[in-house]
């Protein structure tokens, strides 16, 4: 009934594998898991080692296609109506995760089912990553359904294998950040999402100056996604703030303020992993930038 997909670019896989085998032996449903390496060049033979051991399913692609090219694959190799999708970089947060999954399916309620993640409770001040994720994204199931549309992770979800092939279909942006295109897709169609309390540990934390880099991605997407796609993306807080400033005429007036304090919040938010607020002020710069009149 469910397929667990998996795209993984250099990580190691083994303990998450071993987990979901664990999980799908002591439920005895049949449960697929398909694994992708996107033209990693490292842990392969760990992963194809450790696939073939617990009887999953191991594919790859010769050279980095991305992550959207990647799951794409992954559906339409998988046998199951639904897809769970994770990340590889998690880890079930619960010895139930795959059967919580098992039962949403088998309830038929609803389109797509979120899991959420948390982080581990690690002392690391300065980890960028980690002060955000917990701040930001940490959020019980109940919070989460307030807005079913607003926290949409492909980190750990699953969705109707139909729902997704034909949202994707036609999308081509490699940047980081198809989460929003998800959530606003999901939305435009008024799909049925449902939040369970089914987290994972995100367990990839990426150096400051990485994350940073990602979020530079994820804002163009967004501003692409506005600008090319004409898909509603009026849960975003930057395009709120976009129109907000730029009904004041104060869109030109703010861009230039931050571009002369960006080297300073940049600086800052990689050596010291903060403050939050400087992260609102760099994505807000970046989105303004990507917009066709931002510059």
């Amino acid at each position: 009934m469910i397929s667990i997909c998996i795209p993984t670019y250099n990580t190691d896989c083994t303990r998450l594998l071993k987990s979901l085998r664990k999980q799908i032996d002591e439920i005895k449903y049949a449960i697929d898991v398909l694994l992708l390496e996107d033209g990693s060049c490292k842990f392969t033979q760990e992963n194809e080692d450790c696939c073939k051991q617990n009887g999953f399913i191991y594919l790859s692609n010769k050279t980095n296609r991305g992550r959207v090219e990647s799951r794409m694959k992954l559906a339409k190799n998988s046998k199951a109506p639904w897809i769970v999708f994770l990340d590889a970089d998690m880890l079930p947060a619960t010895e139930k995760f795959t059967l919580i999954y098992y039962s949403a399916a088998s309830s038929k309620s609803h389109d797509v089912f979120i899991g959420g993640h948390r982080y581990e409770n690690k002392l690391n001040m300065f980890n960028l990553r980690l002060r955000y994720g917990k701040a930001r994204e940490e959020a019980t199931c109940e919070n989460r359904n307030k807005d079913p549309f607003k926290n949409i992770f492909f980190g750990n979800m699953m969705i109707k294998k139909e729902i997704f092939l034909s949202i994707f279909s036609t999308y081509t942006n490699p940047s980081y950040g198809e989460d929003h295109f998800l959530s606003a897709m999901l939305r435009s169609k008024k799909l049925r999402v449902l939040h369970l309390e089914n987290n994972t540990f995100h367990l990839g934390l990426e150096k400051n100056y990485q994350f940073l880099k990602k979020t530079e991605e994820a804002t163009k997407t967004i501003t692409q996604i506005h600008d090319n796609m004409r898909v509603n993306l009026e849960y975003s807080k930057l395009l709120r703030y976009y129109v907000f400033l730029k009904r004041l005429h104060l869109k030109k007036t703010v861009y230039f303020i931050l571009r002369i304090l960006i080297p300073v919040m940049r600086k800052t938010l990689v050596w010291f992993g903060g403050p939050l607020l400087f992260i609102d002020f760099y994505r807000l710069h970046y989105f303004l930038k990507h917009k066709k009149d931002g510059d």
